[in-house]
């Protein structure tokens, strides 16, 4: 959450140390830690009693985001190059090399089982 480091947590340790003391330090750190874990829960209260007030589902939004993150352009062409058949039937395209080219025609159905285009 806030990518803290080895020499930042011991920074903070050590004017935690300077402004509390040692011996009332472990105390402070609690309090903060139960003041954070109080205010998570009320704000996580406050959104559900907006979304029931608002009549809001939210699985429901958060199917159509899934739903609309499938559209990106990047997830397409993944899916379409991913996808063996779906790249043969559209007509797949050629890498240029003719050793794989010649290797992805001998897999498909009713291939010549030489290079025609070898000297």
């Amino acid at each position: 959450m806030f990518n803290l480091g080895i020499a930042e947590i011991a920074v903070i340790v050590v004017i935690g140390l300077l402004i509390f003391g040692p011996d009332k330090l472990p105390k402070a750190i609690k309090s903060l830690s139960e003041g954070v874990r109080h205010f998570r829960s009320a704000a996580s209260d406050a959104t559900r009693s907006l979304q029931d007030a608002a009549g809001w589902d939210s699985s429901e939004t958060r199917q159509t985001l899934s739903d609309l993150a499938d559209l990106h352009p990047k997830r397409i062409m993944g899916s379409i190059l991913d996808d063996p058949d779906a790249s043969r039937s559209a007509g797949s395209a050629t890498s240029g090399n003719p050793k794989s080219d010649a290797a992805t025609k001998a897999k498909e159905p009713g291939a010549l089982d030489y290079d025609p285009d070898a000297p």
